[in-house]
């Protein structure tokens, strides 16, 4: 029984390996649920329920699958301590040396170059997955934690991105890529050649490329020189479009022109995504890894959050700091999703680095930059400061203003001892 969860069924595992993880998970504690459990709500209702008893989401592989007997499934695969040891980096520096790392030269592939994962094709398609229902109101079950890649036609603008996907058959979903997304814009240029657009989805690989998934990053670019760049190596793939070499899992496909009705879903936001209509997605292979966990993210809970804020704070400092402000450090808060509410601590806080920084993100509600933020409530209590407004947009319409904060006028007299 672990020590950490009592009473909650998990056990504690030996070390990542034991599991079929890469080493940086030996940067969390590890757990197993060994008891028979269905993917159809039991995994993330489980998982919900030891979170709420305990103050904590652990990272789990249920070991025994109802529907898939002798599969397995990884939740809450993407903790902040994982992303961090798979980056090679500490809490404490990660900013400064990705800002660095990403304003450097792309790492070409030498003899070290990581070998190939062996992955065996799978008959049944998304049958022989153990996909996961998260939510009692989602349509069906969702794969979560894949990693999209797409091209233009010419097999240039490499993008990787999360794209909700609803299994409705073995051999086919529905895929949702929201119209602001680089994947939906490749795909209106596949269309344009009268030809469904070719995709990959990964999942299992270096948890540092979901960095980049996640990421905001220019539409003209190849996102695997940005995961080089951030990891400091070359990044192995192969097929069309490219996978990485070391994913444990790959589903590949064709993201037609027609549409069908996909959702509802459980969204990030903790509210149902209603029903809409979403690109079909034809699926040609499956291909997986004898043993290896099959990772999910619950939206709306930590692993999907911590992605959503650690490339939110990533490349919010790099702007600055490369707009010459000296930032110290960027923080975007899990209470708020992970996107909406940004702290930023400088000692030189300023209307134009604020005005810059909504420029930037233009999701972020309320963004406060000042000298000290580890408590945002003291600071507010104590700073004097100036404020900047701008409308707020969803969905193309006016709801409300975003607003920006700068303290920058310090308390009066000094603190006291205790």
């Amino acid at each position: 029984m672990s020590r950490g969860f009592p009473d909650s069924g998990l056990a504690r595992a030996a070390d990542a390996a034991v599991l079929g993880l890469p080493g940086c998970y030996d940067a969390v504690d590890l757990y197993t649920y060994d008891a028979r459990i269905s993917s159809r709500l039991e995994v993330a209702r489980t998982l919900a329920g030891i979170e709420k008893e305990h103050g904590a989401r652990p990272t789990v592989v249920f070991t025994d699958i109802a529907e898939r007997p002798g599969d397995r499934v990884l939740c809450h695969p993407y903790p902040r301590q994982v992303l961090l040891s798979a980056l090679g980096t500490t809490e404490e520096k990660h900013l400064a040396e990705m800002s660095r790392r990403l304003a450097g030269p792309v790492p070409r592939a030498d003899s070290s170059a990581q070998l190939a994962v062996a992955r065996s094709d799978l008959p049944g398609l998304l049958s022989d997955l153990p996909i996961v229902q998260h939510r009692p109101a989602d349509a069906g079950p969702y794969v979560t934690a894949g990693v999209g890649v797409t091209t233009r036609p010419d097999g240039s603008g490499v993008n990787m991105g999360f794209y909700r996907t609803q299994v409705v058959g073995p051999d086919e979903a529905r895929i949702f890529l929201d119209p602001r997304t680089d994947g939906h814009r490749n795909l209106l240029a596949w269309l344009e050649t009268g030809r469904p657009m070719p995709i990959s989805l990964f999942l299992g690989a270096d948890p540092a490329l979901t960095v980049v998934a996640a990421s905001r990053l220019p539409a003209e670019g190849d996102d695997y020189e940005i995961a080089a760049r951030l990891l400091g190596r070359p990044v192995g793939i192969r097929g069309f479009p490219p996978v990485p070499d070391d994913a444990t899992h790959v589903i590949t496909g064709f993201v037609e022109e027609r549409d069908a009705v996909e959702g509802p879903f459980g969204e990030f936001k903790g509210y149902y995504a209603e029903a809409r209509r979403s690109n079909v997605l034809t699926v040609t292979g499956v291909s997986a890894t004898p043993g290896a966990p099959w990772p999910t993210i619950v939206a709306g809970a930590r692993s999907g959050l911590t992605l959503m804020s650690f490339q939110n704070e990533y490349l919010m400092y790099a702007h600055l700091r490369g707009l010459g402000h000296p930032v110290r450090s960027v923080h975007y808060s899990i209470r708020a999703r992970g996107e909406f509410l940004a702290y930023i601590e400088t000692d030189e806080p300023s209307q134009e680095l604020v005005r810059e920084a909504m420029a930037f993100d233009v999701r972020s509600k309320v963004v406060i930059c000042g000298p000290d933020l580890a408590n945002p409530g003291q600071a507010l209590a104590t700073y004097g400061f100036t404020t900047r407004t701008e409308p707020y947009y969803r969905k193309g319409r006016v709801e409300g203003e975003r607003i920006g904060l700068a303290l920058v006028i310090p308390p009066d007299g000094w603190p006291t001892e205790y």
